[in-house]
């Protein structure tokens, strides 16, 4: 690499510029907001709670609120790297990534949903999974872990498909025994022990699931924005994730183990979003954090070979799909 190159590098990486992308990405999603390409997006298939995107409707505090939730993700993400020690380097990059991309689907990151609820309280579980690597005494913090996935539950059926992601966590942090799967299932139902004991809500339904066939997507009401966005980001994850592979087997077994629970969480959520592509939305958010972790790890283990061009070459690729989406 050459001299500029290296500069330019440094400039991508640096806290600067990362500052630099959060805020071109609140640019971004106003700009969506003043140009009316924020169609209202409804959740699906809510338990107790009315769902998220229904709490403040339509409008500036709806985004704001969000942008606040998408953000507060992302300072959880640097949290993880920075305690521990995840991406081998101080670099806030990956999460500026994650913010700026999301960004990219304003439909997504313009209102509040369950979308980066998901996200935050996600990121919120694979910090407490984390800190109890091979620690026997750790069952109130394996509780907690749950009682969050617990508490999405209860505004959004689909946050229950990460119980058996984190009981699978609980095997990769060497703490997988009997008293961790009672605590671990008391954590989850208590939530829901509270909500209808102290008959703060009706008792649930029974949800109504039926098959949408795929052909749907041809019909002409296809988000292809989004759909392009989620392509890119489910192809990014698949490409950059086996690249890094190769370097993460030489890590030791606890940096192992950890990003073995982020690319068990990463496959898990494209398969969901692949599956329960109806509701797309709601998993975007999620896949940009987890993807944005491998991104992270490439950039640093290519860093004087000019990974750049592929960083940029990513940015570039989902800005296009911003502009094509305020086009539309």
């Amino acid at each position: 690499m050459t001299r500029k190159e290296l500069t330019f590098t440094r400039i991508i990486r640096s806290r600067g510029m990362g500052v630099l992308i959060g805020l071109a990405a609140v640019f971004m999603t106003l700009q969506a907001e003043l140009a009316g390409k924020i169609p209202h997006l409804g959740d699906f298939r809510t338990v107790a709670f009315p769902t998220p995107s229904s709490w403040l409707g339509a409008g500036s505090l709806s985004m704001w609120l969000n942008l606040l939730i998408v953000l507060a993700t992302g300072a959880v993400m640097i949290v993880i790297n920075r305690h521990f020690n995840l991406l081998r380097t101080t670099s806030a990059f990956f999460a500026a990534y994650f913010v700026f991309i999301t960004a990219c689907t304003p439909v997504v990151m313009g209102q509040l949903g369950a979308s980066s609820l998901l996200a935050l309280i996600m990121m919120g579980a694979v910090w407490l999974i984390f800190s109890i690597y091979n620690q026997r005494i750790s069952s109130r913090r394996v509780f907690l872990t749950f009682f969050l996935i617990g508490l999405g539950q209860l505004t959004e059926y689909s946050f229950a498909l990460y119980i058996p992601v984190f009981i699978a966590a609980l095997g990769q942090m060497r703490i997988f025994t009997l008293k961790k799967i009672l605590a671990a299932i008391l954590g989850n139902i208590t939530p829901a022990w509270i909500t209808w004991g102290l008959g703060l809500v009706p008792e649930p339904e029974i949800p109504q699931f039926c098959f949408t066939p795929p052909s749907m997507l041809f019909d002409g009401q296809a988000d292809w924005p989004l759909l392009s966005a989620a392509a890119l980001t489910l192809l990014t994850g698949f490409l950059f994730g086996n690249i890094n592979l190769i370097k993460i087997i030489g890590f030791n077994a606890q940096a192992r183990a950890y990003n073995g629970v982020l690319t068990l969480l990463s496959i898990a959520t494209g398969i969901f979003a692949i599956v329960n592509f109806t509701n797309l939305p709601l998993y975007i958010t999620l896949l940009n954090a987890c993807v944005a972790f491998q991104v992270g790890h490439f950039f640093r283990f290519t860093v004087m070979r000019r990974g750049y061009i592929a960083v940029v070459t990513l940015m570039a690729a989902y800005l296009g799909i911003y502009i094509w989406d305020m086009l539309s």
